[in-house]
């Protein structure tokens, strides 16, 4: 496989390098992809998701602060639960 890469990330990885920690192109880019696999698993939340979808046909109210911190914060006790 062959990649192109902007220049901003091409120098973005060879400052990776020069950091330690790597010994070539490839680890950085293939733990940029380990990292980028992880936020999307914990961006999929099912239940997060039904309760956005739910929120977007009710009523319209006017927007709380905290509103959606708190959808959050149930849909994670529901998913401890």
């Amino acid at each position: 496989m062959k990649v192109l890469l902007t220049p901003h990330q091409t120098k973005f990885v060879g400052q990776k390098m020069k950091g330690g920690g790597y010994l070539s192109q490839d680890e950085v880019i293939r733990e940029a992809l380990r990292v980028y696999e992880l936020v999307e698993q914990e961006d999929n939340d099912p239940q997060l998701e039904a309760a956005l979808r739910h929120s977007l046909r009710s009523p319209l109210k006017k927007y709380q602060r905290g509103h959606f911190a708190a959808l959050v914060t149930t849909s994670r006790r529901a998913l401890a639960a």
